[in-house]
C-alpha cells in the first residue's frame, strides 16, 4: 500500500507541468546545500533597494525579466529566497492541479495545451504570492541601520568558502553578534574559466601547496571595499610562530 502511494506520488510530480517545478525545487535545494557548505555566494538581486518604491510606469526602460520581477515586487532580498518561494508555491499548486484536474485529461495535444495554460497560471500566482510574502521582509530589511562598509576595513575575518579568487569568495566576520557573511576577493586569478575541471583542480592544488591561494579557515584582513562588486579585497593574515 505504501509503495503504491509512493509510486502515485512520483508519477504525479513527474507529470507536466508539475515536473517543471519539481526540477526547480531540486535546483534550489542543491543550491542551498552548496551555499551552506561555503561553495557558492548568496548574492542579492540588484533590481532595487530594499524597501524602495518602484515606479511601474518606468518598467519599459528595463529588461523584460527585470521589469517582471519589479512588477511583482520580487526584489530587495537574495535571489535564492525568491526562487525558493516561487518553486515551492508553484510545486504545491501544480501538484494539486495534477492530482484533481490534469489526470482527467487524456494524453495528446489537449494534455499539453491544458498543461501549458496551467503552467503559466501557476507561475503568475506563485510570483504574486511570493511578492506578498517578501514585502514585509523587504521593509524590515530597509529599517535596519546601514553600516558604513569602510568601518570594516582593517578587521580580521575567516574564509568560509573552499577557495578565494578575484571573482569568488566569502568570509565570516565576528561583529559581536550573529556574525556577518561578507563577499571577499583576493589577487589570485580564477583559473577555472578556460580550463577543464581536472586542469583547474591541479592548478589549485599547486597554489594551495605553495600557500598562494586562500582556503577555508584561513584568517584574512579586510584591506579595501570594492563598491562595484559589493565585496572586500583581502590579504592573508600571517601567523607568527
Amino acid at each position: 500500500m505504501m509503495q503504491e502511494s509512493f509510486a502515485v506520488f512520483i508519477t504525479k510530480i513527474s507529470m507536466y507541468p508539475t515536473v517543471i517545478f519539481t526540477g526547480l525545487v531540486m535546483f534550489v535545494t542543491l543550491y542551498w546545500v552548496v551555499s551552506l557548505l561555503g561553495m557558492a555566494d548568496m548574492d542579492t538581486v540588484d533590481v532595487g533597494d530594499p524597501g524602495g518604491d518602484v515606479e511601474v510606469s518606468n518598467l519599459a526602460s528595463t529588461g523584460f525579466f527585470t521589469g517582471l520581477m519589479l512588477k511583482f515586487g520580487l526584489y530587495g532580498v537574495p535571489l535564492v529566497i525568491i526562487l525558493t518561494l516561487i518553486s515551492l508555491i508553484g510545486w504545491v499548486l501544480s501538484y494539486l492541479y495534477a492530482s484533481f484536474l490534469h489526470q482527467n485529461v487524456e494524453s495528446g495535444i489537449l494534455y499539453y495545451l491544458f498543461g501549458t495554460g496551467a503552467l503559466i497560471f501557476v507561475l503568475v500566482v506563485s510570483m504574486w504570492l511570493t511578492g506578498l510574502i517578501i514585502s514585509p521582509i523587504r521593509r524590515n530589511i530597509a529599517k535596519i541601520p546601514k553600516r558604513n562598509a569602510s568601518s570594516n576595513i582593517g578587521k580580521v575575518a575567516v574564509v568560509r568558502t573552499l577557495t578565494v579568487t578575484d571573482k569568488h569568495g566569502e568570509a565570516e566576520l565576528n561583529d559581536g553578534g550573529a556574525g556577518l557573511i561578507l563577499k571577499i576577493r583576493s589577487d589570485s586569478p580564477d583559473v577555472s574559466e578556460n580550463l577543464n575541471t581536472n586542469e583547474s583542480l591541479d592548478i589549485n592544488d599547486d597554489l594551495l601547496k605553495k600557500g598562494d591561494l586562500l582556503k577555508k579557515g584561513d584568517k584574512v584582513v579586510l584591506v579595501e571595499y570594492l563598491s562595484d562588486a559589493n565585496a572586500y579585497r583581502v590579504s592573508a593574515v600571517k601567523d607568527d610562530h
